[in-house]
């Protein structure tokens, strides 16, 4: 009976990146599985391990999170307890990240097939981007027009496929780096460059411009990170060069939506000079600083503490400033696009605070292992969760909202594998 609930377990954990493709209901049906399962087989075991600094960290920021919706019902929305139920809601994620420590710590996770599940379905997503590029419709028969700068593949009507395989492809190259049983390494190491030359063409393809940004900052960081990638530097630096300036050359949409990036970095870099630097700041250049510009003031409002979880919307709308006047209104979209402005606007200056501390802690504790540890197994299991970390909390990108459950899922998932791993006091049994 064991054996088969770990066995379900492991299933729900292989059917995540899948959930993700199939849209929010599945993928937090699937993590309130697997919550309900764990505890179900482990019962209160999971919540009795040795407590941590990290965990202690995280614990006094979800009991911040509750307090913060109940004063904020209390103090600004005149207990209506919306704020306080989201803030309730939030906490399945602290939950989430005990369990996967305890079946990291038990042994129960199969990296094996994790690995596959992660990579594979990236590699299929990338796969449908480049038919869908081709052919102008993709394998579920979602249609692309030849002028279309972004393509969803088979996300449908939402474009964040390229964001979909900056997060997961990095586990396709550990899956062939770590699993894949070849009698030649010569033959690894063509696999590799395949799958590095899918998934680069894919998330170019797919228009997402940060998220390839992303992608090749990660892809850097794993050739620096991976010694036996160092030498193969130059290699993986021509498929890539060859791979991005073919469809930058040869392609006209390409060509313009990364242009357009282009010019919208520096109106960017002009507008915070003009804003922190001018007497008078009354410019706001495009949509995107229009969006920095309604989370900053939105949070100018109340720096400490902010306005509870999922708040931003309600604080926005009552927003009166010259400057929105002078540029057609706020940006009143349910964030600000920017996580730390985000953290800021719903929880303030204190809970930006808290969330630094724990990003820090998983910092410093992924360098720990990896630099100094002589569990390799742990190391190698390790780096492709740290490479992951790091580009989701990149700070200088647009992100979809900090507190829905996509984000929050993926950033606590990789979050709770990095600490399993690195307070492991053995190798991890593959």
């Amino acid at each position: 009976m064991a054996i088969k609930k770990e066995l379900f377990i492991n299933i729900l954990f292989l059917i995540i990146p899948i959930s993700y493709v199939a849209g929010n209901l599945l993928l937090n049906l699937n993590i309130l599985l697997i919550i309900i399962i764990s505890i179900f087989s482990f019962g209160l075991k999971i919540f009795k391990e040795k407590i941590t600094e990290i965990d202690k960290v995280l614990l006094v920021l979800f009991l911040f999170i509750i307090i913060n919706g109940i004063v904020n019902d209390f103090l600004r929305y005149d207990n209506s307890n919306i704020i306080f139920l989201k803030s309730l809601g939030y906490l399945r994620y602290i939950i989430l990240y005990f369990i996967i420590k305890f079946l990291i710590q038990k042994n129960i996770i199969n990296f094996k097939y994790l690995f596959f599940s992660f990579g594979a379905t990236c590699a299929f997503v990338a796969f449908d981007i480049i038919v869908q590029f081709i052919f102008n419709k993709d394998l579920f028969g979602y249609e692309a027009t030849k002028a279309q700068r972004v393509l969803s593949g088979p996300f449908g009507d939402e474009y964040i496929a390229g964001s979909f395989i900056q997060r997961f492809y990095i586990f396709l190259l550990y899956f062939l780096l770590l699993f894949g049983n070849f009698k030649k390494n010569q033959t690894k190491s063509l696999l590799i460059y395949f799958a590095i030359a899918l998934t680069l063409l894919g998330c170019l393809l797919a228009g997402n411009r940060i998220p390839f940004m992303l992608f090749v900052l990660s892809l850097t960081l794993f050739c620096i990170f991976e010694k036996k990638f160092r030498k193969q530097f130059l290699t993986i630096f021509i498929i890539s060069f060859l791979l991005i300036s073919f469809n930058i050359t040869f392609n006209e949409s390409v060509k313009k939506h990364f242009s357009h990036f282009v010019g919208r970095s520096v109106e960017m870099k002009d507008y915070f000079l003009k804003r922190y630097t001018a007497d008078k700041f009354n410019y706001i250049p495009n949509t995107y600083a229009k969006e920095i510009e309604t989370g900053l003031q939105v949070w100018e409002n109340n720096k400490l503490f902010g306005g509870g979880i999922r708040s931003f919307y309600f604080n926005c709308s009552e927003l009166e400033s010259p400057i929105f006047e002078k540029h057609g209104g706020t940006n009143c979209n349910a964030h600000p696009h920017n996580y730390y402005l985000h953290i800021a606007t719903e929880l303030g200056l204190f809970g930006l605070f808290l969330f630094f501390i724990t990003f820090l802690i998983v910092t410093l504790k992924s360098l720990k292992i990896i630099f100094f540890s002589n569990k390799n197994i742990n190391k190698s299991l390790l780096l492709p969760f740290f490479l992951a970390f790091v580009m989701e909390i990149f700070p200088f990108k647009t992100t979809g909202s900090f507190f829905t459950s996509s984000n929050s899922i993926f950033l606590f998932i990789i979050i709770s594998f990095i600490i399993g791993l690195a307070e492991l006091k053995k190798e991890y049994k593959l």
